[in-house]
């Protein structure tokens, strides 16, 4: 009973909604059905559904020509000149192998090379050299010795020669004598030098382009170091000469 009050109460309030009963007027039901029959109806009508149908299986056959290579036929030629049938064996046996082999043989045969032993008897008198007659080592008279003479060199002065290879003019060559004479010292013998000079012409640097160890290499930096260059109005860079220096042989006062 209470439970009839509340739901007329909730129904007279709008909360409740009848699913089984509507309200309101039937005719919203009726068209709803015409309207959803009409749908459906159109529907099935025009949609044809069709079931498909598998392809029928082809025949999978082949037709198998054995053909004999060795035989007259022209296609077993063909095969034969145009193809690499008669080249497919059965390579676990080795008949056709053997078979090529030996053909190759008969077209060209191999040379067998069999060795025999043949005894070569020694001359049974000694070969002489043969001397034209009258001109035997007896016959000859003995060679002459030909007097050599010695001729003095004169006494070795050695000087080096100190010129410009590369940079600003104004350097003339100097030179001066090797103060010992017995230094090792080889015509022709030459030093490259680099030296840097101010703007007075005074050398503040110089170092030989490659280095090496030896003893001479020293005196000729100390030369140049003590050499003047030309100077310049006023003060300016450091200036660079590129020197070369070569040993020569002077014998006789110049």
């Amino acid at each position: 009973m209470w439970r009839a009050r509340r739901v007329k109460r909730d129904r007279e309030a709008g909360m409740v909604f009848d699913w089984r009963t509507g309200h309101g007027s039937t005719s919203r039901l009726i068209i709803a059905a015409v309207v959803s029959a009409s749908f459906w109806g159109a529907v099935c009508a025009y949609v044809q559904i069709r079931e498909t149908k598998s392809s029928p299986l082809l025949d999978q056959q082949i037709n198998l020509t054995v053909i004999d290579l060795d035989s007259k036929h022209p296609f077993a030629e063909l095969l034969d000149r145009e193809t690499l049938f008669h080249d497919r064996w059965d390579v676990s046996s080795t008949v056709a192998i053997d078979h090529e082999v030996s053909k190759a043989l008969e077209a060209s045969p191999v040379r067998v090379y069999s060795p025999q032993i043949r005894e070569i008897e020694p001359p049974k008198r000694e070969l002489m050299i043969e001397q034209l007659p009258g001109m035997g080592p007896q016959v000859l008279p003995p060679p002459e010795e030909i007097p050599v003479m010695e001729f003095a060199p004169p006494p070795v002065k050695w000087w080096v020669e100190i010129e410009s290879v590369q940079g600003a003019g104004g350097f003339s060559t100097i030179s001066f004598e090797w103060p010992n004479p017995k230094d090792p010292m080889s015509e022709g013998e030459v030093w490259t030098l680099l030296a840097g000079v101010d703007w007075e012409g005074h050398v503040l640097t110089c170092s030989a382009w490659e280095e090496a160890d030896d003893a001479r290499t020293p005196v000729i930096i100390s030369r140049c170091l003590s050499a003047s260059f030309p100077a310049l109005a006023g003060p300016g860079p450091l200036r660079w000469w590129k020197l070369q220096a070569r040993v020569v042989n002077r014998p006789i006062d110049e």
